[in-house]
């Protein structure tokens, strides 16, 4: 029957929508809420289901006809477990929009079983981390001895949506992290900070626990991988005292304060700032005789390039039938698929 966008309703889920059926797509759309999906699905004239998540074997009777999911509703550390396991159940390739570390990990262990069921379980297929994992294989064919990876990424003109900023809040008062000698390993976010040369500006950068630091590794096996975002300097000094305020973050009376602000408060890029937005890409590659090799990309805003890509993706995914298990998008397509995306250009040395 084609592919489904669950968390249709929500702010990347929609955008989804209208670029599907810009170009002429049909997905069924889907989610938790009944009067939203109908009025979402009625204004394109598409089908709708509505389903919670919070049962697996009910999940996969309302995908049992699907072929393909893309799965919007964050924050996915909470819901990508029963949604990759209803998918395994009634043999349904999945795709998310997640960045989260630990969610690329968690569905990388159910590779075995996708492969038994000859499905896809690809995480990622946005902005996290298209873009940086294309990147992550276009410096590691230009230099196949890597023994070490840098990725950075950072936007101008938008703004974050509700489901990002839900998904920050939940994540908050965790550890950070980087990739050393193949293993991930604990490092405080921000134990790092540094100026960033993006081929048309300048950004000061600090590292955080992003989820190329398994996409990266699993696309390239570059042991050493390091991740960073654009930041204020006073940011990068605050997260210097996180670990001190980290009992407290994680405390659920303040994620629960801070997630009613977001409802009062965040709603995400308008439609100009989707058009007018740009994201920012760089990469550096470094082998045992000391060689480095540095490169930038300039692509479209953050959310649209999320909404492009995971259509892309969908609809190649759906042509194929000669693949299966945990994939990475670069892994699969190669960092060429960067260049298939409206409004992106050439990565450039």
């Amino acid at each position: 029957m084609g592919f489904l966008i669950y968390g249709a309703n929500g702010y990347t889920g929609q955008l989804m929508v209208e670029r599907a059926v810009a170009q002429g797509l049909q997905p069924v759309v889907a989610g938790r809420n009944q009067a939203e999906i109908k009025k979402l699905a009625d204004a394109y004239q598409l089908d709708h289901r509505c389903f919670s998540l919070d049962n697996v074997e009910d999940i996969a009777s309302k995908l049992k006809d699907i072929d393909l999911v893309i799965h919007c509703a964050g924050p996915f550390i909470v819901t990508a477990k029963n949604m990759v396991e209803a998918c395994l159940l009634s043999s349904t390739h999945y795709l998310d929009i997640t960045g989260e570390l630990m969610v690329f990990e968690k569905i990388k262990s159910y590779h075995k079983e996708a492969v038994e069921k000859g499905i896809v379980l690809m995480p990622g297929t946005g902005f996290d981390v298209v873009p940086t994992d294309s990147m992550a294989k276009f410096l590691s064919e230009k230099m196949p001895d890597a023994t070490h990876l840098e990725l950075a990424f950072t936007s101008s003109g938008s703004r974050i949506s509700h489901g990002t900023m839900v998904t920050m809040v939940e994540n908050l008062g965790g550890p950070g992290a980087v990739r050393m000698d193949g293993k991930l390993v604990p490092k405080p976010t921000g134990h790092k900070g540094k100026w960033i040369d993006f081929g048309t500006k300048k950004r000061f950068c600090m590292t955080i626990p992003w989820g190329d630091l398994s996409t990266a590794h699993h696309t390239t096996g570059i042991p050493n991988i390091e991740t960073y975002t654009g930041v204020s300097q006073k940011v990068y000094r605050f997260m210097k005292f996180q670990s001190l305020l980290n009992p407290l973050l994680r405390s659920r009376l303040v994620k629960k304060y801070l997630k009613k602000r977001i409802d009062q408060k965040v709603y995400g890029p308008s439609r100009d700032e989707n058009e007018k937005g740009k994201t920012f890409v760089w990469g550096k590659v470094s082998n045992e005789a000391g060689k480095t090799l540095e490169a930038h990309f300039t692509g479209p805003e953050a959310y649209l390039l999320t909404a492009n890509a995971s259509l892309l993706i969908a609809q190649k995914l759906l042509k194929r039938n000669d693949v299966s298990g945990f994939q990475s998008p670069a892994g699969l397509f190669g960092h060429e698929l960067l260049e298939e995306l409206e409004g992106c250009g050439k990565i450039l040395l």
